[in-house]
């Protein structure tokens, strides 16, 4: 459209408009001065000058008044962009004006337009940003909620104890990028919170940090059983600094290990940076701690009915089972280590007799007072075991054939010297008959130790009452 309003076609319309004036004024000049329609002959100089001036008029009024204006007001128009529209262009001036004001309406129409369009881009970006933020955080608690599963397998996968304390530091923490941690159990016995395994810590604290329930803040915690986080310890004078020995901690967390609502312990997170942790890190931290308890309350459970099975009921010594599962351990590992091992077998003199006489109450008294000898003739490494019925077995680690003679002779002496009220007016004595094998890591007859111990415990029964005998393989 542009192309159509060009200079070439202003000056057409003008050479148009005079040959039109030309031929106009000719005619009426004609027919004026000849009454009728004229010849080209009789036309007048004078009228052809006349009507040539006319015609020059005629175009310097239209290129005054209607054509610079156009071409003027196109020129604006084309200068302007995006500014005003100009009104102003001559005799059309009013279609100007009319156009002006139209494009005026448009461009506020398109502005508001583009308003819109802006306001929803501005929308659309924040929307975009808040999706993308939500994207982070959701990816950021799947990757905690897979790392918390790959801990929690991994602390389930075990009911001992001591082991989920080993796994802790490599499986654990540092799967969470945690490397500096304490966890302290509570001893029911000494009424104590003390120190069982951790990452970054001096050894001297290992099994001997202790703290008082209600001391600092691990015992504050373990009291109360609401977490702490302390954003810089130096804030925070409750905060004892593990007894003076890791003065280079700043950020702490302390977790109480809850097990049926009960504590059991806490877990504390160091670090040596001040605001090292977070509210998702406390948070994170909370779910391990629970996974943690859970754990370590399954294990001590397991590990105590384990010692229930173990156990004799009546005398709380090893049972039958126990005893060979204890013994295929021992000469394995006096076999490893080179130590020497023995093996002592008793079984009580005339027992049934006593059954028979005094009921079975009385018996199983005896076979209480038995334990209670063998108990007190025996080291923390020797495993005395209830046989069966009246016979009991004793694993002597690390025993050659002399030291095992002097504990069987004692515990033989030990076992004369009780006596017994029946509670019928007659107080009784019983002796018991003690066979004891010993052998070295190279003795190859060393499987048979339990089978020569108690043949030879039947060989001084047989010889008499409360005998002791003794072979080395």
């Amino acid at each position: 459209m542009e192309k159509d309003r060009s200079p070439g076609i202003r000056w057409k319309a003008p050479f148009g408009a005079v040959a039109l004036g030309v031929v106009a004024c000719t005619l009426a000049a004609g027919i004026l001065f000849s009454g009728g329609v004229p010849s080209w002959g009789s036309f007048a100089p004078t009228a052809v000058i006349g009507e040539v001036l006319a015609a020059a008029g005629i175009y310097l009024f239209l290129e005054q008044r209607v054509f610079r204006p156009a071409d003027r007001w196109k020129k604006e128009v084309s200068a302007s962009g995006t500014a005003s529209f100009p009104a102003e262009a001559g005799l059309l001036t009013p279609l100007a004006a009319a156009a002006a004001d139209r494009y005026d309406r448009a461009h506020a129409e398109l502005e508001r337009e583009v308003q819109k369009r802006e306001e929803k881009l501005r929308q659309f970006e924040v929307l975009r940003r808040d999706l993308e933020e939500t994207k982070a955080h959701l990816q950021a608690k799947i990757q905690d909620l897979r790392t918390i599963y790959e801990v929690s397998t991994a602390i389930a996968g075990t009911l001992d104890a001591e082991e989920i304390f080993r796994i802790l530091p490599e499986r654990v923490m540092r799967t969470l990028g945690l490397n500096d941690f304490c966890i302290m159990m509570y001893d029911p016995d000494r009424r104590i919170l003390v120190c069982r395994a951790g990452a970054e810590m001096p050894a001297s604290l290992a099994g001997e940090f202790q703290i008082a329930p209600g001391e600092g803040v691990s015992g504050r915690v373990f009291e109360t059983g609401e977490p702490v986080y302390i954003p810089d310890v130096r804030s925070s004078p409750e905060f004892r600094y593990y007894g003076g020995r890791r003065m280079d901690v700043r950020s702490f967390m302390c977790l109480p290990l809850l097990s049926r609502g009960k504590a059991i312990g806490v877990l504390n997170v160091n670090h040596s940076e001040p605001n090292a942790f977070d509210a998702e890190s406390l948070a994170t931290m909370r779910v391990l701690a629970s996974y943690l308890a859970i754990a370590i309350e399954n294990a001590n459970l397991f590990r105590f009915v384990k010692a229930l099975a173990e156990k004799d009921s009546l005398t709380l010594l090893y049972n039958h089972g126990a005893f060979h599962e204890k013994l295929g351990i021992e000469l394995e590992r006096a076999a490893r280590y080179g130590r020497p091992l023995s093996v002592l077998m008793m079984d009580l003199d005339d027992f049934k007799g006593v059954n028979d006489a005094y009921g079975h109450i009385v018996g199983d008294r005896i076979l209480l007072m038995t334990a209670g000898v063998l108990c007190a003739h025996l080291r923390k490494s020797d495993i005395p075991s209830r046989y069966g019925g009246d016979e009991f077995a004793i694993i002597l680690p690390e025993t050659d054939l002399g030291a095992a003679s002097a504990i069987a002779s004692r515990i033989a002496a030990g076992i004369s010297e009780v006596r017994m009220d029946t509670g019928k007016g007659d107080e009784i004595s019983f002796t018991a008959s003690i066979g004891y094998a010993s052998c070295l890591p190279d003795s190859r007859d060393r499987e048979n130790i339990l089978n020569v111990a108690d043949r030879l415990m039947y060989e001084s029964k047989r010889r008499g009452r409360g005998g002791v005998l003794g072979e080395q393989l």
